[in-house]
C-alpha cells in the first residue's frame, strides 16, 4: 500500500514541477547559498549572481522587477536577505551611477516583490564591490 502512495506522490511531481517553472525551483533549492552574501553578476551562463536574478524575476513574477531590469540592464553585483519579518529581499547594486535599489516582499509568503528604497552607495557598499570583484 505505501508503494502505491509513493508512486502516486512520484508521478504527481513528475508533472507539476516542470509546471511550476525550474527557476522557479532554482529559486529555493539555491535561496540559502544566497542569502546575506554578495555576488557578481557577470554575463557568463554560469555566474550565480545572474542566476540568481533570473530566479527571483521568475519566482516573484513581478512585473515591476522585470520592468525595472528591462530599462536599467543588470547590476553589477547583488545582495538577498530576509527582513525581520521574514519578506524576502534583494538589493541591485549599479556602481557606475552610485546607485543601489531595493526591492522587497511587502508581506511573507506575498511573492510579489516591490521597489521599496533607491540611494547612493554608502562607502561599505563601494569597497564591498572592490573586494569582490578583485576575488577577496
Amino acid at each position: 500500500m505505501k508503494f502505491i502512495g509513493g508512486f502516486k506522490l512520484g508521478l504527481l511531481l513528475i508533472f507539476l514541477i516542470p509546471n511550476l517553472g525550474c527557476d522557479a525551483f532554482k529559486y529555493g533549492y539555491t535561496e540559502n547559498k544566497a542569502l546575506n552574501s554578495y555576488y557578481l553578476v557577470t554575463d557568463s551562463k554560469r555566474n550565480f549572481g545572474k542566476k540568481r536574478i533570473n530566479y527571483n524575476e521568475s519566482f516573484h513574477n513581478c512585473p515591476c522587477f522585470t520592468n525595472f531590469l528591462q530599462a536599467r540592464g543588470y547590476p553589477a553585483f547583488i545582495y538577498e536577505y530576509k527582513t525581520d519579518l521574514k519578506c524576502k529581499g534583494i538589493k541591485l547594486f549599479y556602481p557606475s551611477s552610485d546607485s543601489v535599489f531595493v526591492f522587497e516582499e511587502s508581506k511573507k509568503g506575498k511573492h510579489y516583490s516591490f521597489i521599496k528604497e533607491s540611494r547612493n552607495m554608502d562607502e561599505a557598499e563601494k569597497l564591498t564591490y572592490e573586494r569582490i570583484k578583485s576575488g577577496y
